[in-house]
């Protein structure tokens, strides 16, 4: 059996395989940064086809640091709770999940 499809260790962190779904810029956030139902049928079916690690696309940590106007963005409180919807749902398929923190110029 190919070593792909085995689990994998780093330090605490256990994955269910090696594949790896790399962060992508999606360009489909609300205006506020927030993500919409798209992200979470966009990141649920991938850990549901079984992907070990998902990278959550460019997201920035300032409104300014944007690629474009609807780009994912952490830099305000309500921004958490959405986000924290879609990575619960893939944590509880049995995936992980990262952020590509991003930002633009500045």
């Amino acid at each position: 059996m190919s070593k792909l499809f085995t689990p994998f260790k780093l330090k605490g962190l256990e994955f269910n395989n090696r594949f790896m779904m790399s962060p992508m810029c999606m360009y489909s956030a609300g205006d506020d940064g927030h993500p919409t139902d798209w992200h979470f049928v966009h990141y649920g079916t991938r850990a549901m086809g079984g992907v070990g690690l998902i990278m959550q696309e460019a997201t920035a940590v300032e409104r300014r640091g944007r690629i474009t106007d609807n780009d994912l963005g952490l830099w305000d409180d309500s921004q958490v709770e959405p986000l924290k919807r879609i990575v619960d749902f893939v944590h509880s398929i049995g995936c992980k999940m990262g952020v590509h923190l991003a930002q633009d110029k500045i």
